[in-house]
């Protein structure tokens, strides 16, 4: 399966639809779960998200399918410390403010990049409610397979 391929789906089915990839069986501690949204009726963006159980990589892009952000998150104590660290990019980037958030919700570390080009704070609370949208499942299958 090729891997920079997204898949498309309505924006207006309401259902959890996104693909779980299982394409690595050499590491079963690995998932990618990609899907599509459609931001204003113009801008597509292409989520990939990859559970490496310990923590997780989420990538967002728009048709340019860049990579020039990269933020990092990690559980911290205390909720008005700094959770987060650049690796690429802008240190104020609204990937840095998805990363934080998740961070601080899920309490374990999160890699997101966002290659957006347009970006507002309309669209990083778009990307953010779509982020814990697939995320809520994911950790309820977690947590399902626990039992």
């Amino acid at each position: 399966m090729d891997n920079t391929k997204c898949y498309e789906y309505p924006e207006d089915n309401e259902k959890i639809n996104f693909i779980n990839e299982k394409q690595y069986e050499t590491n079963p501690n690995v998932d990618i779960y990609r899907y599509n949204r459609t931001y204003m009726s113009y801008l597509n963006l292409y989520f990939c998200i990859i559970n490496f159980k310990e923590t997780m990589f989420i990538s967002v892009t728009d048709d340019n399918n860049q990579m020039n952000d990269l933020q990092v998150s990690y559980p911290v104590k205390y909720e008005d410390a700094d959770n987060t660290i650049c690796l690429v990019g802008e240190v104020h980037s609204f990937g840095n403010d998805i990363a934080r958030l998740l961070g601080m919700k899920f309490k374990i570390p999160f890699y997101v990049s966002v290659n957006v080009d347009e970006c507002d704070e309309n669209l990083t609370n778009f990307i953010f409610l779509n982020c814990l949208e697939i995320l809520k499942v994911l950790f309820k299958n977690k947590e399902d397979n626990k039992v």
